[in-house]
């Protein structure tokens, strides 16, 4: 075992992965399993802010209000009172909103994170290993960590490693080694080459969409953006503080049935002078256990004709945002259609895509400066290099049934965050995180102390 500073009486404990979901996993198994020796596997400087707050630029801002953002469930204004104590968005004018919500840049939250991890690694109590665990092997009544060139061993291990980036559709194949296709648009400075006036393709229509067209916009960019999705369909806004509206607590009998409650239930709230968002906030407090009763067919019913609708309302924009892809559409600089790509290729120095409208027979080839590629996370596969691929291959875990996440049945291997996502179902923001790490880590606790005596 590697050595560990302080005191350590309780069992060895891996988690791979930093972000959102392994952070809040240590703070609460700290508090859950006193004495439990704690490993993080990550390769980023920082534990705590992950992929989605590592982001530095400013146009990037949370999509939720920081009063309903904190990494421990019983506290929900954690976040917010960490913000007026630090006073972090002291110098961001466009955090606070007149109603007294509070929209900070994303970097705001990353820093948060880092800084309630940052007693455990002071401490001692929890190891940051700078290293992409790459296989994993049960050996002599433990686990055995590979990570590049050494090893390390963990009586119990957590995945925690979100969801893969997305894959380049086989279209943009042609192209994918061009200058100027930007296949990873979270990567610090992946959009700083393209020029005020550019000609640019989105592909995807999300939020990922949103951060790159107000990024673009701060950076004084002016030229046509055209964004492409399946259905079209752009997150939609904020409304006004309100309350949830609406009662989901009864199991659906099919999805038909779901999507049939949430309509009359959108139109009476509409009708009584309440906002559609009251209600979606309302199905997304009881989305757990409404995916959970489904049967398997009516869950895959959802997937294929209601997920996008339903991740267009819930995931939505931050204000400021929202103001900037309003005006490009008001002055149709931005254009989001209903489309996919069926071919591209090289046109000198910029990249021509055969475009197929939805709905439209007649595809349209178009010269674009720039194309990126903001279509979410991937499918998890097991053609894929590293630890998930190496694991699935070796059975330790599976892709579920809903094709959406994993599944597990292996002694002391525990699955956490966005690749449980096929068994639990909502679970992407940091509400639904945090809840899980907080339970996790009491039934994680609960086991260890039958198992290591």
């Amino acid at each position: 075992m590697d050595a560990i500073a302080g005191p350590c009486t309780g069992p060895s404990i891996a988690i791979i992965g930093g972000g959102v979901t392994g952070t809040a996993l240590a703070l609460h198994l700290a508090d859950s399993l006193p004495g439990c020796r704690l490993i993080i596997f990550e390769p980023r400087p920082l534990i705590g802010p992950g992929l989605a707050y590592s982001t530095a630029d400013p146009a990037h801002r949370l999509n939720a209000p920081a009063q309903r953002m904190s990494l421990y469930p019983d506290d929900p204004e954690h976040f917010s009172a960490w913000i007026t104590a630090t006073g972090a968005c002291g110098d961001d004018t466009g955090a606070a909103l007149a109603d007294g919500r509070l929209f900070p840049r994303r970097a705001v939250f990353g820093a948060y994170a880092a800084a309630q991890i940052a007693p455990l690694l002071q401490s001692g109590r929890l190891i940051h290993h700078r290293e992409a665990a790459k296989d994993l092997t049960w050996q002599h009544g433990a686990w055995t960590i590979c990570s590049g060139e050494s090893t390390h061993r963990a009586n119990i291990v957590i995945l925690a490693t979100g969801l893969p980036p997305p894959a380049i559709p086989s279209a943009l194949a042609p192209v994918a080694a061009a200058a100027n296709f930007v296949a990873n648009p979270l990567r610090p400075g992946a959009l700083v080459g393209i020029s005020p006036k550019a000609n640019v393709l989105i592909l995807g229509t999300g939020l990922t969409m949103a951060d790159i067209a107000a990024s673009l916009d701060a950076a004084g960019h002016s030229g046509p953006i055209h964004a492409i999705s399946r259905r079209g369909l752009p997150p939609r806004p904020h409304a006004g503080p309100c309350a949830p509206c609406g009662d989901f607590s009864a199991p659906p009998v099919s999805a038909r049935a779901l999507v049939a409650q949430i309509r009359v239930t959108v139109a009476a709230a509409v009708a009584g002078g309440k906002p559609w968002q009251s209600v979606f906030d309302a199905l997304r407090q009881s989305a757990q256990p409404l995916w959970q009763a489904l049967p398997a067919v009516e869950k895959s019913r959802l997937i294929r004709h209601a997920r996008p609708f339903w991740e267009s309302h819930r995931h939505r924009l931050p204000p400021a945002t929202s103001a900037v892809l309003g005006r490009r559409l008001g002055d149709q600089s931005l254009t989001i259609a209903a489309a996919s790509i069926t071919a591209s290729r090289c046109a000198g120095e910029r990249i021509a895509v055969t475009i197929q409208p939805r709905g439209n027979t007649q595809p349209i080839e178009t010269v674009f400066d720039a194309v990126i590629l903001a279509t979410g996370p991937g499918r998890i596969t097991d053609t894929q290099s590293g630890l998930i691929a190496n694991l699935m291959k070796s059975g330790l875990i599976a892709v579920d049934d809903t094709g959406l996440g994993l599944t597990c049945n292996t002694h002391a291997l525990f699955l956490a965050g966005p690749i449980t996502r096929g068994a639990i179902g909502e679970i992407t923001a940091v509400p639904e995180l945090t809840r899980q790490a907080a339970s996790l880590a009491q039934q994680i606790a609960a086991f260890a102390r039958i198992v290591h005596k």
